[in-house]
């Protein structure tokens, strides 16, 4: 009975010799985690019309070209890993973690560690495009092995800081169609990220074209429609006279301007490529005016620029698409379903070429919307996809 007891006082007498250092030690990372402080590593250098990174804040190297290296200063243990976790959807949670390498102890008080390029799917970025920046944590951590000098087994040690990663510039990956018919209005669409902010607002203000080679010449689209974080829907008129010419297309916001490099900026790391976050230049080209050797241009397709919803005082239900060369025997398809009924408004011949400018659909159309509107004449290429964010309830 003796014997259990004393076992039992010395087993707590060793609890209380660990727990309280443990405490201490909570207590001494709490206090240390608000005075660390992360700063960039300079040069981060960023795409012409983005925002500049300065010495004393990370705000902005969500854009950096490349590799970022960042300088953490008064770590309070000797981190061997550190990573970012950044929040996706704007909830205030952070689901992505980017992880930093070769994280180096350069003294006592200072730590760094470096965001690689995500090669080789994005070679000229060290951020997932699902991440549109804001206040971010990185976490450091140290971990212990089990050994002779650890006989509790492997356990780690970790701390985490706020840091500001800075808002993104709209990112855009391609624009469709890439080479087009410049003779008439081209609806582009085009794919990315980040044209949304997280507080829901507009990151996209303004969507352009500049022509390569000339950056005096450049084209504003004549309207644009942001369909989600993304996809943008853009109307350029470039006009007769730029056939033959390629344009770059950039998306430009309260955040900067899309990357489109054409040269390197002062302080980018080498190699870094030209481009995009992937490394891909995205142009729009004009086809050459003339026809082809042995042939003749092709039709021009359809063209839908806008739609509207509409039930009548009866119930019918119907749907105006609103556009370009739509022609008689042409189909609509919405969301993939095609239409039952069309009927054909607004003639126009002034392009030379006997067209309607509005189709009447009806059947199959609320159940669909929103949806995509394609619209195909016989004979010729089906017009691009239109995002049409018309609704109505309906219980047919």
């Amino acid at each position: 009975m003796k014997s259990g007891l004393i076992k039992l006082l010395l087993l707590a007498a060793v609890v209380s010799s660990i727990s309280m250092p443990v405490a201490e030690a909570k207590a001494r990372s709490r206090r240390s985690q608000q005075s660390i402080t992360v700063v960039p590593h300079l040069p981060v250098a960023v795409a012409p019309g983005q925002p500049e990174v300065s010495a004393d804040s990370t705000a902005g190297i969500i854009n950096a070209l490349c590799q970022v290296k960042l300088n953490i200063v008064a770590c309070p243990f000797l981190a061997t890993a550190a990573v970012i976790a950044c929040d996706t959807n704007g909830d205030g949670v952070p689901e992505l973690a980017i992880r930093l390498n070769n994280v180096t102890h350069v003294n006592a008080l200072l730590t760094q560690a470096t965001l690689d390029p995500l090669s080789p799917q994005l070679p000229a970025t060290a951020f997932p495009l699902a991440c549109c920046g804001g206040i971010a944590g990185l976490t450091l951590t140290r971990t212990f092995g089990a050994g002779d000098d650890n006989v509790f087994g492997e356990t780690s040690q970790s701390v985490t800081c706020a840091i500001d990663l800075g808002l993104r510039a709209p990112v855009v990956i391609s624009a469709s169609p890439s080479e087009a018919d410049c003779s008439v209005p081209q609806d582009l669409i085009i794919p990315g990220s980040c044209f949304i902010q997280p507080d829901g607002l507009p990151n996209v203000t303004s969507v352009f074209a500049v022509e390569r080679g000339n950056p005096s010449n450049v084209i504003h689209s004549s309207r644009f429609v942001i369909l989600s974080n993304n996809f943008i829907d853009a109307l350029f008129d470039f006009g007769p006279a730029s056939a033959g010419r390629t344009f770059l297309i950039f998306a430009s916001g309260p955040n900067g301007t899309s990357r489109n490099l054409t040269e390197l900026p002062e302080g980018a790391p080498e190699g870094c490529p030209l481009g995009n976050e992937q490394g891909v230049q995205v142009t729009v080209t004009c086809r050459s005016s003339s026809p082809p050797e042995g042939g003749t241009s092709p039709p021009p397709s359809a063209l839908v620029q806008g739609c509207s919803i509409n039930r009548s005082a009866t119930g019918v239900i119907t749907l105006d698409i609103i556009g370009r060369f739509f022609k008689e025997g042409a189909t609509v398809q919405i969301n993939g379903q095609s239409a039952k009924k069309l009927k054909f408004k607004e003639f126009d011949n002034s392009s030379g070429i006997p067209s309607f400018n509005r189709i009447v659909a009806k059947g199959r159309i609320c159940r669909n919307l929103p949806g995509l509107i394609v619209v195909t004449n016989q004979g010729e290429r089906a017009s691009l996809p239109f995002q049409c964010n018309q609704s109505i309830a309906c219980n047919q």
